[in-house]
């Protein structure tokens, strides 16, 4: 390798070419993670030659890493770019918008130096040639266009427009649309916009470099390409993936345009399958992803992970011998790719696609290597793939239905997987497979037998615990099972919503009556209330308007406007109370039965005793957890019932407004399930001159929150960030989100609060800022005291009432340190005073020289002040000072205070 430091625009001013291989993944730079902290770097170090400082310190922008291609006859000389191919293309869009601002300028004395960095000229062999940087196929169109921009071509306001509309845009035109603006705006800000462009054009030639890396002959650019990938945006797996199959073909001389443009290319085109994303728990990656993991599952009859499928790859890709080919390889994946092309999107109707839809309700995806077998690998006939299909169906949902976990089935399927493809090629696969899954034992693995699954039926509450989405998905199967030759077919396209009968809130219906032996009949009502019996599905628009209605009127409207076989019912059904709901249960149980059936020779099946399951009242969870942190507050909070009596409030009082929240409370979303909500809101007014920068703090915060709590269970709005919990979660539960959030959150807020401050809050700000690394952790300082004009704040120990508290305060350029006593007349205070004298006589001992003095005022409240001699005008020697003699006070007087104050509680 030859290693070469080189100035940004050296890179560019020699007639050459920087080509990306077709095969590298294409621009994904963005704003906040790259252009403005590359703009940042650029900007100081312009602005510090404008100032025409003697020695402006040169900043290292990276290294490109590149392999020198074969050329012929009058060609360009060229090379690969191996690695760093963001930041090349970054570089020559941002040349690009300081050429097209500085034309807008009339800066014509940059027009010929900013040309020879951005085209090719001379004698080229061919048009393409006058591109210095040539990108990835999907990004040529978009950066073709920025390069040969012409005036009028109005690539701005098409990048507006389209954030607007949240419609797609070419990343390369977003960058540059990024830097023209930001280079309009920086060169209009100086009266003298030449001056400052001559000092940018300086600053990319003389400060800012690049190590440009280039390979020889014996170097192997897939290993350092494997290398370096982790450098700029992450690369992931399909990228990777790609990279390694390419070069391959490259080192083999195959003809990689042809192979890519055959097979591969669909993969990457916008707005592909394979580009959509989808969520499985709390990962969200394109389908891509998803299908490479199933099919080298397949492969290597292994359980492969998310962060393993580059690693799976390359050991399933070698496999193949020395003498396999690339396109034997690629044609494979794209058998494979077709058979996940076909399980996706299969018509609503078909048994395949009904097993598709059901499975992503259940949420369940560990399925899809074993139908990726059986539909690429085993030549069944479609009749029977569907029975095997109704087999695997049932041992999952039976399973789903009684809340079995499918935790164990990625290993459950692949070992099924790895048993069936050494059969021998004559043998019965449904019968193995029906008396593999029939031999589990334990919970994780049981087939249920009918009479469990029946029971379970009967008096489980199904709608808590599989949710609507499953009590749906059983009702659907229901009725379509109850359609006869007699009825229309009728396909439910979209999803429809669950009605309970008995409301859920019921205290306009008349009160239960219980049978002998039941001695609560109201718990005996609501324990009936989510079974089976007694709910069903209508439209969302019908489900509002029955809401609490009695059932008269429910009946009527089930009866007249419901086209469902599963509510005939209520043509006839003129009353309901649990003896009906019971009875219903019991018949829609047997239907059930039918349509998913239990394991095979079960002679005995395991019984399950009936149960009352006691859901967990949500309002008393909320309840729960607003004593909890009455009794351990989350330090520098307070709490307060919500004004429905249906929530709870958690105010930041390092705001001092009640403008911004922490909220939680129970709320119905447009299905009307119920879900507990755990949100931080600003309420701050438009005209508010906190607003702006709360605003901006919840913007930068949105990612990350979302990716610590999941994208599918968070919503982010401009002034809300929101967890959306199941209504059955605990006080525990509810107060771990809730202070995930408020750690997650929290520094941001501060920092935004920061920026409406005035000088001597900014001063306390550093203080204290250098101050808390150093503190213990019970000890926390009240952010109560943050609020106009104040020049104190008060630190506390969690063990202690917040009346007991060290002071910090800012009196004119004088920093003052206080202990105070500030208890109310009682026990504490008492046993505290017994301990006082000795305190203030060792912290005098222990600080000789110090001004430290002492008292007590007319209202009881007892004092003692150090003056530290530390000016807040002064830097790190002074704060280190106060935080010395901070940790000294606290070292001589916390135990003491803590000891007297506990012996109260001892005795």
């Amino acid at each position: 390798m030859r290693p070469e430091k080189r100035g940004v625009l050296e890179l560019f001013e020699r007639s050459q070419r920087y080509v990306i291989p077709l095969y590298q993944r294409r621009y994904v730079w963005t704003q906040e993670k790259q252009w403005e902290p590359l703009w940042n770097d650029i900007r100081l170090r312009a602005e510090a030659e404008t100032d025409h400082r003697q020695r402006v310190k040169p900043h290292f922008l990276g290294a490109v890493v590149l392999a020198k291609l074969r050329t012929f006859g009058r060609e360009l000389e060229a090379f690969d770019v191996i690695d760093g191919q963001q930041r090349l293309t970054t570089f020559q869009l941002f040349l690009a918008a300081f050429r097209d601002v500085a034309r807008e300028l009339d800066l014509h004395v940059l027009d010929q130096p900013l040309r020879r960095v951005t085209v090719n000229d001379g004698l080229l062999s061919q048009d393409l040639e006058r591109f210095k940087v040539w990108p990835t196929r999907f990004d040529q169109p978009g950066f073709h266009r920025v390069l040969d921009r012409v005036t009028g071509d109005p690539i701005e306001e098409e990048v507006q427009e389209a954030r607007r509309a949240f419609r797609f845009t070419p990343n390369t035109m977003a960058a540059y649309a990024y830097f023209i603006q930001t280079l309009r705006s920086w060169l209009s800000q100086d009266s003298d916009p030449a001056r400052r462009a001559e000092a940018l054009f300086n600053a990319l030639r003389r400060h800012l470099q690049v190590v440009t890396i280039e390979l020889e002959e014996d170097d192997d650019p897939q290993v350092i390409f494997e290398t370096l990938n982790a450098r700029g945006e992450p690369l992931q797996p399909a990228d990777l993936v790609r990279n390694h199959v390419f070069s391959d073909a490259a080192r083999r001389r195959e003809s990689v345009h042809t192979l890519f443009d055959q097979y591969w290319a669909p993969f990457d085109e916008d707005g592909s399958l394979w580009q959509t994303n989808e969520s499985r728990g709390r990962l969200i990656r394109p389908q891509l992803a998803w299908f490479l993991t199933a099919f080298l599952t397949v492969k290597l009859e292994e359980d492969i992970t998310d962060n393993v499928i580059f690693d799976a790859f390359k050991r399933w890709w070698s496999s193949r011998g020395p003498d396999a080919s690339t396109e034997s390889g690629l044609k494979e994946l794209l058998r494979y790719a077709q058979a996940y092309q076909q399980l996706l999107e299969s018509p609503p109707s078909s048994r395949l696609g009904v097993l598709h839809r059901r499975l992503k309700v259940m949420d369940i995806s560990t399925l899809t290597p074993l139908l990726l077998f059986l539909l690429t690998d085993t030549g069944l006939a479609a009749p029977q793939l569907d029975l095997l299909l109704d087999d695997l169906e049932s041992f999952v949902i039976r399973r789903f239905a009684l809340g079995l976990g499918s935790k164990n089935y990625n290993l459950l399927f692949v070992r099924l997987l790895r048993e069936l493809r050494q059969l021998p090629e004559e043998s019965d696969l449904r019968d193995y497979v029906m008396n593999f899954l029939s031999r589990g034992v334990g919970d994780s693995v049981r087939w249920p037998g009918d009479s469990e699954w029946r029971d379970a039926l009967l008096t489980a509450p199904l709608y808590k615990k599989v949710r609507p989405r499953g009590v749906a998905m059983l009702l659907e199967a229901i009725d379509l099972h109850l359609t006869t030759g007699k009825q229309e077919s009728l396909l439910i396209a979209g999803p429809l919503s669950v009605e309970h009968v008995l409301p859920q809130r019921w205290t306009q219906w008349p009160d239960p009556v219980a049978p002998d032996g039941i001695p609560d009949a109201r718990a005996w009502r609501n324990t009936l209330l989510h079974t089976i019996g007694n709910l069903t599905l209508t439209t969302q628009k019908l489900n509002t308007s029955l809401s609490n209605a009695p059932y008269e009127k429910k009946r009527g409207e089930l009866a007249q406007q419901s086209r469902l076989r599963l509510n005939t019912l209520f043509q006839t059904q003129m009353q309901w109370d649990e003896q009906v709901i019971q009875q219903r249960s019991l018949d829609l149980a047997d239907i059930l039965i039918q349509i998913w059936h239990g394991p095979a020779g079960l002679a005995q099946p395991v019984e399950s005793a009936p149960a009352v399951v006691d859901v967990p009242d949500t309002l008393t969870a909320v309840a729960e957890l607003q004593e909890s942190l009455v009794r351990r507050p989350i330090p520098d909070f307070w709490v307060e019932a919500g004004s429905a009596g249906d929530g709870l409030l958690l105010f930041s009082n390092h705001w001092g407004t009640r403008s911004v929240r922490y909220h939680i409370e129970l709320v119905e979303d447009d299905a009307q399930v119920e879900w507990l909500k755990v949100s931080l809101r600003d309420t701050f007014s438009d005209g508010a001159p906190q607003k702006p920068h709360v605003q901006a703090a919840l913007a930068r915060l949105a990612l990350s929150f979302q990716q610590t709590f999941g994208h599918d269970r968070t919503q982010v709005t401009p002034t809300e960030l929101s967890v959306w919990l199941p209504d059955t979660a605990d006080a525990t539960t509810l107060r771990r989100a809730l202070e995930r959030l408020v750690i997650l959150t929290r520094p941001a807020l501060e920092q935004a609060a920061a920026q409406t401050r005035n000088r001597e809050e900014r001063d306390l700000d550093r203080m204290i800022n250098h101050i808390n690394p150093s503190l213990p952790d019970s000890l926390y300082f009240m952010v109560a005291d943050i609020g106009t004009e104040k020049k104190w704040r008060r630190l506390t120990d969690a063990e202690w009432p917040s009346q007991v508290h060290y002071e910090l305060e800012l009196r004119g350029s004088d920093i003052l340190l206080h202990l105070h006593d500030e208890l109310p007349e009682g026990t504490q205070k008492s046993l505290l005073g017994s301990a006082w004298d000795d305190m203030v006589l060792a912290a005098q001992a222990d600080q000789p020289g110090a001004d430290l003095t002492a008292g007590v005022r007319p209202s009881g409240i007892r004092w003692l002040t150090l003056s530290p001699s530390a000016d807040v005008t002064g830097e790190l020697q002074s704060l280190s000072e106060l935080n010395n003699r901070l940790q000294q006070l606290m070292t001589t007087t916390r135990s003491k205070i803590t000891s007297a104050l506990a012996t109260e509680s001892g005795s």
